[in-house]
């Protein structure tokens, strides 16, 4: 069963605080029904409305793009299928709005796994700092494996000193999976390159001094220059 509460209380300040213009009374629309109706007919149309919807995403917070992500809001909370929820956090990750950052972290407590994925990934595309709490939340708490790998890699594209500390989570991970993503996310904030040793990459998470990156051996420079 879809976490409504976490859904209902994570947005409703969201949607209240961002629509004061609508003519619509919140009191009489709240609380939205769970998932009993939709508002368009099959989940191929819903999902293809949705695109619509991003489409029109500028990179804004004006209040035309506070009116598509409401709308998405609102019919994230009443949609049954996962495949048109996933579609939903997938067009939230083209719109610069408060509310769809509130909608993308509320993903990440999706009861559908695939959902739960496609929001670490658009908070890792988005590559917000304030991200960084949920994504280590997931990364640390999720039962699901590959929802875990999905939000450590999202935190490497969260160049921060808080995400280096949240990708610890990974690097002590028993999982070589999870070891490998977070040692790939940390190169990727950083910007160095320290091997594939894990515990180097956990001193750097750590806030420790770094060591020296090793130079490349004599067959890796040369294999750089064959032209085969």
């Amino acid at each position: 069963m879809l976490r409504t509460g976490i859904w209902k209380l994570g947005l409703a300040a969201g949607l209240i605080a961002l629509s004061g213009c609508h003519s619509m009374s919140w009191p009489d629309m709240w609380p939205f029904p769970d998932h009993e109706r939709t508002t368009f007919l099959t989940p191929a149309m819903r999902v293809d409305t949705i695109r619509q919807l991003a489409a029109q995403a500028d990179q804004t917070n004006s209040p035309g793009q506070r009116e598509l992500t409401d709308q998405l809001a609102r019919q994230i909370q009443i949609e049954p299928d996962a495949l048109v929820r996933k579609a939903i956090i997938k067009a939230m990750a083209e719109f610069q709005t408060p509310l769809a950052q509130q909608v993308l972290e509320a993903g990440l407590n999706d009861n559908d796994m695939a959902v739960r994925i496609a929001a670490c990934q658009s908070l890792g595309k988005r590559g917000d700092a304030q991200s960084v709490d949920s994504l280590a939340k997931s990364l640390r708490d999720d039962r699901e494996i590959d929802v875990r790998l999905a939000a450590a890699k999202a935190l490497g594209n969260i160049k921060t000193p808080e995400s280096e500390k949240a990708l610890i989570i990974a690097l002590d991970d028993r999982d070589p999976a999870m070891q490998y993503v977070g040692v790939e996310s940390m190169k990727s904030i950083t910007g160095e390159d320290y091997g594939g040793d894990v515990k180097v990459w956990r001193q750097v998470a750590a806030g420790e001094a770094p060591p020296h990156a090793k130079a490349p051996s004599i067959a890796t420079r040369l294999r750089g220059l064959s032209p085969f």
